[in-house]
């Protein structure tokens, strides 16, 4: 029987569509965002750029124009992954009709094209992943492909190994230890041989997996959208713990480890830290949207953007009452205009936030201030 899935991330058509028939969910392009040292990367909707974190001085643009036709790249979507000196970045939804979904390889010098990989079907939304040798590129085709980049034929990388899921891989997955940790939305979280993608092992919980998973001690920490939290032994894949209580909603949230904590968000604004020896809620905290966004920790604090348009910052050990719940407090009173639906970075006394959609790309707002610091890409005057 079919039936209609409520969107819990009350965001506007096309941010995200939750679906019937099967559970199947479409995204859209998540702009992505990684530092690497003096450099900032940021893919957002049909441009990838290269920009310095402390200015905001954008270096360059790919592709370098802004014709829109069925032959030109992007939109791109997921945070760029540092390979040697290229960028590499996946194309998400198809353009005017467009059906072909590319992964592209970008000089980091100046954004020119590199090579592409053609073998993806559907959208790549959340980047790829690397052991230094490979790049492991999860695609919505349910296939994980798995390319050396250092043997090109016809401007493509050799494709070394592929595995299929049973339903789409739409988070980026952890490389450790010679392993690959994929997540899928087919409620399975696979161990696979890095160097010939022979599984290990699988794990399943009650629903789909869109959650990067973590690592420490050898333990895997992830979310579910079954509502739970859950640690895992990375070498044999047998369950350490389930979070004892359901959280308030979907984990689409990458959780962020820190010492004995874990904390995530869930699509219906809720923030927790979760004890990472045993599942239990440490302390809870709501907000006014919901979260897809890795939290982040800078000193004291931690920050959590959500799609209501605001960035919250928590007391890194808060005062709670007698149920465990805490407040938190808006960076900015007035938001940040758009929905913020991706994991933010640190750096020169800012957090770096992408925005979902329009013209401005991403804020750095000061944490001290307390006040922006440039929008990106940077306004220019015509004189």
């Amino acid at each position: 029987m079919k039936r209609t899935l409520r969107n819990l991330l009350f965001v506007a058509a096309g941010a995200l569509a939750l679906s019937a028939c099967g559970g199947e969910i479409s995204p859209t392009s998540f702009p992505g965002l990684t530092l690497d040292g003096a450099d900032a990367y940021l893919a957002s909707n049909l441009h990838v750029y290269k920009f310095d974190p402390a200015t905001g001085a954008q270096a360059w643009m790919f592709p370098a124009t802004g014709e829109e036709n069925n032959a030109r790249p992007g939109p791109f979507a997921g945070p760029p992954l540092k390979f040697g000196n290229a960028i590499i970045v996946g194309e998400t939804v198809g353009m005017n009709g467009r059906t072909s979904h590319r992964l592209y390889a970008l000089s980091a010098d100046n954004g020119a094209e590199l090579w592409r990989f053609s073998g993806g079907q559907r959208e790549y939304t959340d980047g790829a992943s690397t052991d230094g040798k490979l790049i492991f590129a999860p695609n919505g085709d349910n296939t994980l492909y798995a390319l050396d980049p250092s043997q090109l034929d016809g401007g493509e990388p050799k494709l070394v190994w592929k595995f299929t899921a049973q339903d789409k891989l739409w988070v980026r997955p952890l490389v450790a230890n010679g392993k690959v940790f994929q997540p899928s939305l087919d409620h399975n979280l696979y161990a696979l041989d890095a160097a010939t993608g022979k599984l290990l092992w699988a794990f399943s919980t009650g629903a789909s997996i869109a959650s990067h998973p973590v690592m420490a001690d050898g333990v895997l920490y992830f979310g579910s959208f079954d509502q739970h939290m859950y640690a895992v032994d990375a070498e044999t894949g047998s369950q350490i713990w389930r979070s004892p209580d359901r959280l308030g909603g979907w984990i689409w949230c990458d959780p962020l480890l820190d010492g004995d904590e874990v904390f995530v968000g869930d699509v219906k604004g809720g923030v927790y830290a979760i004890d990472r020896r045993n599942g239990n809620v440490i302390w809870r905290s709501q907000v006014g949207g919901a979260i897809r966004a890795q939290p982040v920790i800078v000193g004291s604090k931690l920050y959590v953007v959500s799609s209501d348009t605001y960035l919250y910052s928590f007391d890194r050990r808060p005062e709670t009452d007698a149920n465990g719940n805490t407040s938190p407090a808006r960076v900015l009173e007035n938001g940040l205009v758009r929905r913020l639906l991706s994991t933010p970075a640190y750096a020169n006394g800012a957090l770096l936030v992408p925005l979902f959609d329009g013209d401005i790309k991403l804020t750095a707002v000061d944490l001290e201030s307390r006040q922006k610091k440039f929008e990106f890409p940077l306004h220019t005057t015509t004189p």
